[in-house]
């Protein structure tokens, strides 16, 4: 069975990760924690899953790839942007971690530039960093040497930085295979 480009199963679930942002952020704010890391586990859960869903219903595609990066970076980025601005860590850490976050996504453009269509990137070192920074948002929400992990992460992630552009500038410009 084959579902659409855009309107499938994969792209239904990857989406409920933007449509509960707001929610997080409210939760955040409010200082309802719990509901905060209920939404945050939802989010890495559905992160987890999402790619299985699309290949079992045979729906993967640049769409959803994009969809899902969206999704993560929306996450990081409401998640952090709300808990420095309502108190649960301090600003300059969140500033670095966001800016090394912004290089990271010129990255991912040059990347699309360089063959030609949206596509995922596959970085083993970014996903593996983007599933840790999951746990780090928890450690903000439990107050949990948060300044420590968010200034360890940016360290981290801008070496996978350093090692993604070096791969997205020395890949053969050939296109890359869908993925079914």
């Amino acid at each position: 069975m084959t579902f659409g480009k855009i309107l499938n199963p994969a792209n239904a679930v990857t989406s409920t990760r933007l449509l509960v942002l707001p929610v997080v952020a409210w939760a955040m704010a409010t200082h309802r924690v719990v509901l905060a890391l209920v939404l945050l586990i939802y989010s890495g859960v559905i992160d987890l899953i999402d790619g299985s869903i699309a290949r079992y219903f045979q729906c993967a595609g640049p769409f959803g790839e994009m969809l899902d990066a969206i999704s993560d970076a929306g996450l990081f980025l409401v998640t952090l942007v709300t808990a420095a601005a309502t108190g649960y860590v301090d600003v300059v850490p969140v500033a670095a971690f966001l800016g090394v976050g912004v290089v990271n996504a010129l990255g991912r453009v040059i990347h699309i530039r360089r063959v030609g269509r949206v596509t995922n990137f596959r970085s083993f070192a970014s996903e593996s960093l983007g599933g840790a920074t999951f746990f780090v948002l928890v450690g903000v929400l439990l107050d949990f040497y948060v300044e420590t992990c968010i200034w360890s992460m940016t360290i981290l992630t801008a070496f996978v930085v350093v090692h993604d552009y070096w791969r997205i500038l020395t890949l053969p410009r050939e296109p890359e295979a869908d993925h079914v």
